[in-house]
């Protein structure tokens, strides 16, 4: 009897001491978290500052600053869960008593979703490489994944009864900044017109009370500040519940403030929230309340673009691994994954299925010639694109680790050739295929691929947009290296994106240069370079090579970027960064902007 009282007594002080731990590790992770989102809220709340002064460069480094906050916190969390844990760090049935208790703590947190997501992170940094199951994890259970909540607390509304022009003049009024408006009647009026014009075009019931004085106002209490812009964001909306969502551009010159642009609808909005936009800043401590008042504006949004979009890019991970989750298991079974229309690239192996809005990349184990880039560089590029200001041009990628798919939804030859081609980086176990490491983006039509399906004028349109892209790439000081047409994509609203970054670099790391002549005819035909070739050498006369395949094409290209072949162009834009200009790149259509409203109305 007394041998089995000690027993029993040593069993419960190992379980006291094993709750007193895991207690301690949770108390660290949410401290963690709690850091985390502080840092990140401090930096944001910088941002109407920044946009007051005119501090262009001060808004890149507090994005950069802002984007390395959670892996920092995160980091730092996991030293200390090492230390508190000691020898039982490496105890799977610690880690899920510490769950246990870490989700009662954040029972009834604002931020419970976010929350989760960093207990996640923190168990990933700690267990690496080896298996992680869900059932340490706050991921698929319904539990987990937070409902839509009120958003009241968020936004404020303004009656029409005193008018539209009131109201208009109200919203704008409401937001208060140290810099005065240069043309603010103007301004209000062109804004009321242009409403107007929107809604009677896309929303007959809005239009018919903005006339009637009918309806209200409603507007995010919290403005969104990117780049140079800031964001008025809301809805005119009827008393029968029919509503047309805005977002009001404003800029900050010399002058002083004025009112850029207006989108309107939830197709315009998507412009503004897009995949290849660098992140918005919020200033509010109620993120995942604004995700769902987004929601309302842009219903065809999925939740983990809308988290993105906002600078919770980790937690957008988690919202997307749901997604991926329940969309394969609602579509049909014959919706297998196949290699991604396009051409095969030399350094990434990319899948898809025909049902997808999205593309998986994984590097291959072994680059195709001429490739001679390593693992480690590929993804220092990829990490560069995550740092830059994107200006809409480069696609925004989602990157995962130990990511598991539905091993009967690929084909004998698909695994064939991913086992040739990817070998290091596949798992096979059990019903799952694991990727070790795998890039998530946003699918598109290849560039290559839709000239030769468009009619005349979007080859005409894409070719100028086509251009375009790379200038204002270059401009954000970024070189896109291959800029073969396969390495870009088109959105669905006829958008030239790139999403190639094997070769990507700054442009200031460019040496662009003439081609030499050669003093006999016959050294330019040989195979091997009759002058000295530098590593960071480039020749734009030798661009023309991307339009080899389509005079039309290139006509239509030549006609308005001719001067990207030229020299001249590329260290004009090299002289503007390195004097610390930032190019004004906007979200929206030039023939959006009330500056060029105005100038067609004379």
């Amino acid at each position: 009897m007394p041998q089995h009282d000690a027993i029993f007594r040593k069993k419960t002080e190992s379980e006291q001491l094993k709750n007193i731990i895991a207690t301690k590790l949770a108390r660290a992770v949410y401290a963690g978290f709690e850091a985390m989102f502080a840092e990140f809220l401090n930096i944001t709340l910088g941002a109407q500052s920044r946009f007051e002064q005119r501090q262009w460069h001060q808004v890149q480094t507090a994005m950069k600053l802002r984007l390395q906050v959670y892996e920092g916190q995160v980091k730092k969390v996991s030293e200390a869960v090492k230390i508190i844990a000691y020898s039982e760090v490496n105890d799977p049935a610690l880690w899920l008593l510490a769950k246990q208790i870490y989700a009662e703590m954040v029972k009834n947190h604002e931020n419970q979703p976010i929350a989760h997501t960093f207990f996640n992170s923190t168990f990933g940094a700690i267990w690496d490489s080896r298996k992680i199951r869900n059932v340490h994890l706050f991921v698929l259970k319904a539990r987990y994944r937070l409902g839509p909540r009120p958003f009241d607390s968020l936004v404020s509304r303004i009656s029409l009864q005193s008018g539209f022009e009131n109201a208009i003049k109200t919203l704008v009024s409401r937001h208060v900044f140290r810099s005065d408006y240069a043309h603010f009647t103007d301004d209000i009026a062109m804004l009321q017109r242009t409403l107007i014009a929107g809604a009677k075009k896309q929303c007959p019931q809005v239009y018919e009370l903005l006339a009637l004085n009918d309806g209200y106002i409603e507007y995010a209490n919290s403005l969104f500040f990117r780049n140079k812009a800031c964001y008025i964001i809301g809805r005119c909306i009827a008393k029968n519940g029919d509503n047309m969502p805005f977002a009001i551009a404003l800029l900050n010159s010399e002058k002083g403030l004025h009112i850029d642009a207006v989108m309107m609808g939830a197709d315009q909005l998507s412009l503004l929230f897009g995949f290849a936009r660098t992140y918005f800043m919020v200033d509010t401590d109620q993120p995942a309340r604004y995700v769902d008042y987004l929601s309302v504006l842009m219903p065809h949004k999925q939740r983990f673009e809308l988290f993105n979009a906002i600078g919770f890019i980790k937690h957008a991970k988690t919202e997307f691994y749901r997604y991926k989750v329940d969309t394969t298991k609602n579509s049909p079974p014959d919706d297998k994954y196949i290699i991604a229309p396009g051409t095969p690239g030399m350094v990434m192996l990319v899948f898809t299925t025909p049902g997808s809005d999205y593309v998986y990349k994984v590097i291959k184990d072994k680059f195709s010639a001429p490739k001679t880039a390593t693992k480690q560089h590929v993804m220092a590029k990829y990490d560069f694109v995550k740092q830059a200001d994107r200006v809409g041009r480069l696609v925004d990628t989602h990157e995962f680790r130990y990511l598991a798919f539905d091993l009967s939804r690929f084909s004998e030859e698909l695994l064939t050739t991913m086992q040739r081609q990817i070998g290091d980086s596949l798992i096979i176990s059990g019903n799952a295929l694991i990727l070790r490491h795998v890039y998530v983006e946003r699918k598109m039509t290849p560039l290559n691929l839709y000239i030769n399906q468009c009619d005349e004028r979007k080859l005409e349109l894409v070719m100028i947009d086509y251009g375009k892209a790379i200038k204002e790439l270059a401009g954000a000081n970024i070189f896109p290296g291959d800029m073969l047409m396969k390495n870009f994509g088109v959105t669905r609203w006829g958008r030239v994106v790139f999403y190639d970054y094997d070769e990507i670099c700054p442009m200031t790391a460019c040496q662009f240069r003439e081609l030499p002549k050669s003093a006999d005819s016959l050294e330019e035909l040989s195979s091997e370079s009759y002058f000295d070739i530098a590593e960071n050498d480039v020749f734009p006369s030798q661009f023309k090579v991307f339009f080899s395949a389509n005079k039309t094409a290139f006509s239509f290209f030549n006609a308005v970027h001719h001067d990207i072949f030229s020299v001249a162009m590329w260290q004009r834009l090299q002289a503007a960064i390195n004097e610390g200009q930032l190019l004004d790149v906007y979200p929206y259509k030039q023939s959006w902007r009330f500056s060029e409203m105005r100038a067609k109305q004379g």
